[in-house]
């Protein structure tokens, strides 16, 4: 008796170590909790995630912080500026978001010391980065997050040339494809699942550039798992190309750059399982400028446009409008 609890238990444990739980990732397009976000939530930092907490049904939230943190009044000469109160990483935490991407064109709106004074508060509230840093090297640095016995790696680029970091001052990693692809390659080897992010594009176009494409097949090449884009500020088509998928555009998450309040939108998920990932996407209804869950005829609308525009793709994925 003894001796078969003994190969029972042995069983189970041996079972238990090779099939690890699944990890669960979801990815949200552009954020902007200022202007009319900020009018609206006013001293309330939950107000944007009251309905939902999209990080309390994951293990990773990644989203496109698309503004500077800082109290700096120094900015830089654009048409648009937008800069995130400290309070609103309250609204991040809240809302379970653990990572941002954070190289985009709105990063440096307030100059060098509002890029510095945005990865100083991430930091102090725990949020991690990447797509900047104080140098080129840390700009470029993969970003590695463990959670349940996995290893999953994101690597952030924006432009080629503007607001890029040096060798000696802060700014974005710039999407310099010998810089990608070499960084692809050496992450390659220290993890097990590989996401790289792009703020790439041109805005509210339907669907991507030629060179975007190129450019995500190149990167799936050399390494990477699940490629992310934001920037059009619509959601574009996702193509499966050797299995893994491409988002090429994630459209607008929260975005307060805008006054529009209300609008359909959808969250990228990926579910890490023993030897594969699974990817589907969840339709999400922003009310107010707070985002839930879409109900099914909201969610078959957004599964549809997707659907369309992915179909100029050899492979998709198999869109479904069925329960979360």
């Amino acid at each position: 008796m003894i001796k078969a609890l003994t190969c029972f238990f042995t069983w189970v444990f041996v079972c238990s170590a090779q099939t690890p739980e699944p990890v669960t990732l979801l990815f949200a397009g552009d954020v902007i909790l200022s202007d009319h976000v900020e009018a609206m939530a006013a001293d309330d930092p939950h107000y944007v995630f009251e309905r939902w907490q999209p990080g309390r049904t994951c293990d990773i939230f990644v989203v496109n912080l698309e503004q500077p943190v800082t109290r700096s009044e120094e900015r830089i000469e654009k048409q648009y500026n937008f800069k995130m109160d400290s309070r609103y990483l309250e609204t991040l935490r809240f809302g379970g978001v653990s990572l941002v991407h954070a190289a985009n064109n709105h990063i440096f709106d307030y100059g060098v010391e509002g890029v510095r004074e945005t990865m100083r508060s991430l930091d102090s509230a725990g949020i991690r980065y990447i797509g900047i840093g104080d140098n080129l090297d840390s700009a470029r640095s993969l970003r590695i997050v463990r959670v349940k016995g996995r290893t999953v790696g994101f690597l952030g680029y924006y432009g080629s040339g503007d607001f890029a970091a040096t060798a000696t001052s802060p700014g974005v990693a710039p999407r310099i494809v010998s810089y990608v692809l070499s960084d692809i390659r050496r992450a390659r080897t220290r993890v097990d699942y590989l996401v790289v992010s792009f703020h790439w594009g041109a805005e509210l176009e339907p669907e991507p550039e030629p060179w975007q494409v190129r450019l995500a097949h190149r990167a799936i090449d050399a390494g990477a798992d699940l490629i992310v884009g934001h920037h059009p500020h619509v959601l574009q088509g996702i193509e499966l190309y050797r299995g893994k998928a491409i988002a090429y555009s994630l459209g607008n998450f929260v975005f307060g750059g805008n006054a529009r309040h209300t609008y359909l939108t959808a969250v990228l998920r990926v579910v890490l399982e023993k030897d594969s990932a699974r990817t589907d996407l969840l339709p999400v209804r922003v009310d107010r400028w707070q985002p839930t869950l879409a109900d099914s005829t909201a969610a078959k609308r957004v599964t549809d446009l997707v659907k369309s525009r992915s179909a100029r793709f050899p492979q998709t994925l198999p869109f479904t409008t069925g329960a979360p």
